[in-house]
């Protein structure tokens, strides 16, 4: 017994071991005691201390130390701090090793501190906060694991007096630290803070600012209650593959700078070996606040990748966080945000990139750009801006196009009846302005009967295929017999750019086109935003619900499930032609409804780009439209032309099916849509999902087929009395061999019996009834009866020596 106990203690020790090398769980944070089998904590005095000691009193930061006087190694541990006049928890762990992690005690963040893994260590050392308003006297106390079955509890650090911090002088000292950070931030060097408006309202919990000294680069950092800030230079969007640059608070007010990577797909970060590249020039520390400015050469290599910023643009990341790891930061729970596209960094210095059209938006001009925010962030498609000079009005167009780019004044959303002013790349690489006219109850624009007065150049260029205009425009003006007065009349705004041009007209707008949510003065300062597009949307989602949703299913439906749920019924109906119905009378309501939406939203015919699409749609609605009216006034099923109907009824709903998915196809280029060019590979998928679905639901309908043609009824078919038209029936509303893949009712199925040459043939009773093989006139007769049973059971009754024979003839097939 004995020597079978030690292996089963031993491997017992080593599973449950294994199963907590983890770290304590959060349900543990109250007690202090591990979860292992029902074994106490050491009654013995403890080899093991917690020290604790103020690194900087100001901030409420302390140095937290679980150490053994023996130099006894410990492998499981869990630590909080508690007030001493109460002990509750507070404060948060915000630096300790690779091999221990925080954990949320009591849902306060990172309150408790366990270990990460079963490795043996003889001590332990982290860096504790206390809350901001905090104010008393706090201790540590601590659990240790020395093994499975010896562990301590109740270890506790000396008292700890904890002073409450002055927040008016740190939201004094943050603000005059980030007002020297956003100082030349839009002139002269890059800005991204978070959160993502941080920028304009000076209220930034973490900020890099980007500029260009020399050969090098300059990065100045800041993070808010912070013990590091970084910023990533990333291929994607994504954490993983990218270089870092980082400022950390490792020990007191020190501030270091280093260059790290992020473990592609492991959402990890690690240093690097070699510190080159990189150079910090100065960091502070104070009040729990971290700013760094680090200088970085143009060129720098990281995990074997080379990183060019002077040619290659990269996503920016942007992050900070109160914790650190040895050799790597923390999670970022302070700050995390990224770039919304690819930027070269030569491109945010001063002698690259000083654009100052977007100085003075909403406090000394009107401003309107595309797409949504773009203001802010600094990085419009295309941009116009509006401000009052005296008797003239200034306006500014900048915009990516080859073409054009041009704004109207309208007195509704939508395009007809409109003052438009147009910026015109012409031949040289020359600018032109325009006034022109949004014909009303019209997609066009003419400028050729425009009176070209009252409008002015004063500034043009275009570079890198970006055009820039700056004109003024008298405060009155006359086109087409309408005044335009832009001091007292209320106008939205629209701005588009395209890349055509007509003989005295510009194209179509195939870069962008959008329209202003607000009417208002142009001579009133504020902020222009994008009209709402909740009718597109709706028209889109009613379109795809209705032609990729219930239509398909009503098909399919259709087309395979007609012998399923023979035996069940909806409103006195078959389940399949109840479920069809319902499905198509949401699809053609969902279409009417989408169809109308869409002519509100337009408030008439669509441009020309767009006119496939409507074509398209159009001929879907009307298919859609007329198929329940024919429908409701089908033949009756045994009338002659109801072949006819159906041939009709399956053509009409087909089409209507091939051109909505071909309108849905013609709707993603669209610039009204919006959609990202993945949605084209989506459509492809939903398509060849269903025609698969229809492969394989024909395939199982010709094995269906295969069996219906070895069954028959009970009786021959071709002399068929009134009496025996019931069976018929019966046999007519069965399901059929493997509907729904062998879902069926509990009906009984007959089968031809086909003679073998052993004289024998098989009657097969479904359900109840195996098969029965007659080798004999008696077993023959036996059968009869087993099917005058089985007839009796469905309500009929037959003589078998009249309405049923036997011929068993030796290398014939009859069908009995």
């Amino acid at each position: 017994m004995q020597i079978w106990l030690v292996p089963i203690l031993l491997v017992t020790n080593f599973l449950l071991t294994d199963s907590f090398k983890s770290g304590a769980p959060v349900s543990k944070c109250s007690t202090m005691i591990p979860h292992h089998i029902d074994i106490a904590p050491q009654t013995t005095s403890s080899s093991f201390l917690l020290d604790a000691n103020p690194i900087n009193v100001e901030n409420g930061l302390c140095k937290v130390k679980l150490h053994s006087t023996n130099r006894d190694n410990f492998a499981g541990f869990l630590i909080q701090a508690r007030v001493s006049s109460d002990n509750n928890t507070v404060g948060s762990f915000v630096k300790f090793p690779d091999d221990a992690k925080a954990i949320n005690c009591l849902e306060i963040a990172n309150s408790g501190l366990t270990h990460a893994s079963n490795v043996k260590r003889d001590v332990l050392e982290a860096n504790w906060i206390a809350p901001e308003n905090f104010e008393g006297e706090v201790h540590f106390i601590g659990t240790v694991v020395a093994n499975f079955t010896t562990f301590w509890t109740g270890i506790i650090s000396q008292n700890l007096p904890i002073s409450k911090r002055s927040t008016s002088e740190k939201t004094f000292s943050a603000a005059s630290k980030l007002k020297d950070f956003l100082n030349g931030c839009g002139t002269n060097k890059k800005c991204i803070g978070h959160p993502a408006d941080c920028i304009t309202s000076e209220k930034c919990d973490a900020l890099v600012a980007i500029s260009y000294e020399g050969d090098q680069y300059i990065f100045e950092m800041y993070g808010k209650d912070s013990h590091y800030v970084a910023i990533g230079f990333s291929e994607d969007n994504k954490m993983g593959g990218d270089m870092v640059i980082e400022c950390i608070n490792q020990n007191s007010n020190e501030v270091k700078a280093y260059k790290s990577w992020n473990i592609p797909n492991q959402k990890q970060n690690k240093r690097v070996e070699e510190q080159v590249g990189i150079s910090l020039i100065h960091g502070k520390y104070t009040d729990g606040d971290i700013d760094c400015k680090v200088s970085a050469e143009v060129i720098s290599e990281v995990e074997n990748v080379k990183f060019d910023f002077e040619k290659n643009p990269y996503y920016l990341l942007l992050a900070a966080g109160k914790s650190l790891k040895e050799n790597s930061v923390g999670f970022h729970d302070v700050a995390y945000d990224v770039t919304n596209n690819k930027q070269l960094l030569s491109d945010l210095s001063l002698k690259k990139n000083n654009d100052i059209i977007y100085d003075g938006c909403e406090t000394e001009k009107n401003c309107f750009g595309y797409p949504d925010n773009c203001i802010i962030n600094q990085n419009c498609e295309g941009l116009v801006t509006v401000s009052v000079q005296g008797t003239r009005y200034i306006f500014e167009m900048k915009g990516k196009s080859d073409g054009y780019i041009a704004t109207g004044l309208s007195r509704d959303n939508k395009m007809g009846g409109d003052s438009v002013m147009e910026c015109v790349h012409e031949p040289g690489d020359k600018i032109n302005v325009y006034m022109s006219y949004n014909k009303a109850g019209e997609k066009s624009n003419t400028r050729r009967k425009i009176i070209q007065t009252g409008i002015n150049m004063l500034n043009s260029t275009f570079i890198d295929g970006t055009i820039y205009c700056k004109f003024s425009r008298d405060v009155n003006t006359v086109i087409e017999n309408e005044i335009f007065d832009l001091s007292n009349d209320k106008y939205f705004i629209l701005l588009a750019a395209g890349s055509s041009i007509k003989d005295g007209a510009i194209g179509f707008h195939d870069n962008f086109y959008v329209v202003s949510g607000q009417q208002r003065l142009l001579s009133d300062i504020a902020a222009f935003s994008t009209s709402s597009k909740l009718l597109l949307r709706l028209h889109g989602s009613f379109m795809v619900a209705a032609w990729l949703g219930c239509t398909s299913i009503g098909i399919v439906l259709a087309r395979y499930f007609k012998q399923t749920w023979v035996d069940s019924s909806l409103c006195a109906k078959d389940l399949w032609f109840a479920w069809h119905r319902m499905f198509m009378l949401v699809t053609w309501c969902l279409t009417l409804a989408g169809f109308v939406i869409i002519f509100v939203e337009l408030g008439g015919w669509v441009g020309p780009n767009s006119q496939s699409h409507a074509l398209m749609g159009c001929i879907t609605t009307v298919l859609c439209f007329i198929q329940p009216i024919g429908a409701a006034f089908r033949p009756h099923p045994t009338a002659r032309k109801r072949p006819v109907f159906n041939w009709l009824h399956w053509f009409i709903g087909n089409t209507a099916h091939i051109c909505s998915i071909i309108t849905i196809f013609l709707a993603v280029p669209l610039n009204k849509a919006e959609l990202p060019d993945w949605v084209d590979w989506l459509l492809v998928v939903f398509v060849a999902a269903y025609v698969f679905i229809h492969l394989v639901l024909s395939c199982a309908g010709c094995l269906t087929e295969r069996k219906l043609g070895k069954r028959v009824n009970s009786f021959p078919m071709k002399d068929i009395t009134a009496s025996r038209n019931a069976l018929n029936a019966v046999d007519r509303k069965q399901d059929a061999p493997r509907a729904i893949f062998g879902i069926s009712s509990h009906r009984y199925v007959y089968r031809r019996s086909e003679f073998l040459p052993s004289r024998e043939f098989e009657i097969r009773g479904f359900a109840d009834y195996q098969t029965v093989t007659a080798h004999d006139k008696g077993a023959a007769e036996r059968i009869i009866n087993g099917v005058q049973r089985i007839l009796a059971e469905i309500g009929l009754a037959i003589n078998p020596q009249k309405n049923m024979s036997l011929l068993i003839d030796k290398g014939e097939q009859q069908e009995t």
